[in-house]
């Protein structure tokens, strides 16, 4: 994984652990190029956000869905 893409994988992970759903975050690498990243419930394994690190904005929109997400925890 790309450098760049580490530290904002490590800023969403560091958001989930905060708000503790960090174990229901998936880190996938398709290739250098490719980290997607996933956050299931827990108990219906249905999708509730996905997003690419490459995308411009993906820590404020991860970070956006955790919190908006929360209410239902």
């Amino acid at each position: 994984m790309k450098e760049a893409d580490q530290k904002k994988v490590n800023a969403v992970m560091e958001i989930a652990d905060y708000l503790g759903v960090k174990n229901q975050i998936e880190v996938i690498e398709y290739s250098a190029e490719s980290v997607q990243v996933e956050w299931r419930n827990p108990k219906t394994k249905q999708l509730i956000h996905r997003d690419y690190t490459f995308a411009n904005s993906f820590v404020k929109d991860f970070e956006k869905a955790l919190k908006s997400n929360m209410k239902f925890y």
